[in-house]
């Protein structure tokens, strides 16, 4: 990177400026410190200033022919925006299930029929490593392409200590490799598997007693998420399952 770059002639900027480290709420949030035509200065990696073309390249006159230019005209030009809930590492389609919402069926039936997250967690367990990291891979490259710079991506397709693991692990390697930041999240309580649907609570078991202390220990995960829903786990359940993984430095 270049000691100096100008972004110049953005058809718009966005500052976000006036935000505070609390989330913004009702009408804030409609306030992104929006620019039309605007230009921006970094310095040794950061943004030193932003305004309008010409004040820019007045302002920095004497650095100007030290710089990169990039030509923004006709872009938007954001911070990097973050994606707080993705199953970013999967194997699998279920493309066809459209049609079925399109019929009325509601998500819980499709999942009940051996569909929704059963299906992809056929697929994941199915998949090699190398084959869910290449598919992960090309999903981050079309984030990248949106502006993403960060994402959350939950395991949960796995059901398995060893399948969810190899989610973890696929994300982990991913972060390492590749442009983008990769928060991972342990969901290993994302569905009851098919064979144990009677049996809830020897999963939760599982999940508490096999599964949690493993991922922390191999320090795959920063957070720990259930899904809380009727016909999956229960608040009881979940918060069984929450409360373990804090005793793991889960979040």
């Amino acid at each position: 990177m270049s000691q100096f770059m100008l972004i110049a002639n953005a058809n718009e900027v966005i500052t976000m400026a006036g935000h505070t480290a609390q989330p913004a709420k009702k009408d804030a949030m409609s306030e992104i410190g929006l620019l039309k035509n605007a230009s921006v200065w970094i310095e040794h990696g950061q943004i030193v200033d932003v305004g309008t073309d010409k004040d820019i390249r007045q302002k920095y006159q004497a650095k100007l022919h030290r710089a990169e230019i990039i030509d923004a005209s006709g872009k938007i030009v954001t911070p990097g925006l973050i994606d707080p809930h993705t199953h970013l590492v999967y194997a699998g389609s279920r493309e066809h299930e459209y049609v079925m919402r399109l019929q009325g069926k509601t998500y819980m039936d499709i999942m009940n029929a051996g569909g929704g997250i059963h299906a992809t967690t056929r697929a994941t367990q199915q998949a090699t490593h190398e084959e869910l990291y290449q598919a992960a891979k090309q999903r981050l490259n079309t984030f990248a392409l949106h502006g993403v710079t960060t994402v959350e991506a939950k395991s949960g397709y796995g059901l398995t200590l060893k399948d969810e693991l190899k989610q973890l692990e696929v994300a982990q390697q991913l972060h390492e490799d590749h442009p983008l930041d990769i928060v991972s999240t342990f969901m290993g309580a994302h569905a009851v598997p098919v064979e144990m649907t009677q049996q809830a609570d020897e999963f939760v078991d599982i999940v508490i007693q096999e599964m949690i202390p493993e991922v922390a220990k191999r320090q795959l995960a920063v957070f720990n998420d259930v899904f809380c829903e009727r016909g999956v786990f229960t608040p009881e359940q979940s918060k069984r399952i929450l409360e373990a993984g804090k005793e793991y430095g889960l979040q």
